[in-house]
């Protein structure tokens, strides 16, 4: 049985409303790959756009959006959704 949880109550920690430690920790492993994947070039202009490509894209997929998802969990739930409709078509 699924109980419902009311929007007071907390269920995990969180930095500011809708982005906690998982998320942070997320953006840190970005900022990683970012950073290795700089050293693998000279030009300081592509330096610039791999340190801060991953990190940017991270953060706009993580963040909360009003109804308490983010955009990485829309964007899967609806790939799963274009997955299993494509099971019950008609032939």
């Amino acid at each position: 049985m699924i109980y419902l949880i009311p929007k007071n109550i907390k269920t995990k920690n969180e930095i500011f409303k809708g982005f906690g430690f998982v998320e942070l920790l997320v953006m840190a492993l970005m900022c990683g790959i970012g950073y290795l994947l700089q050293l693998f070039t000279s030009n300081f202009y592509l330096k610039i756009f791999l340190f801060t490509f991953f990190p940017i894209l991270t953060f706009l997929l993580l963040f909360p959006l009003p109804n308490g998802g983010n955009t990485f969990m829309f964007l899967k739930k609806f790939v799963i959704y274009q997955k299993r409709q494509k099971m019950y078509k008609y032939k």
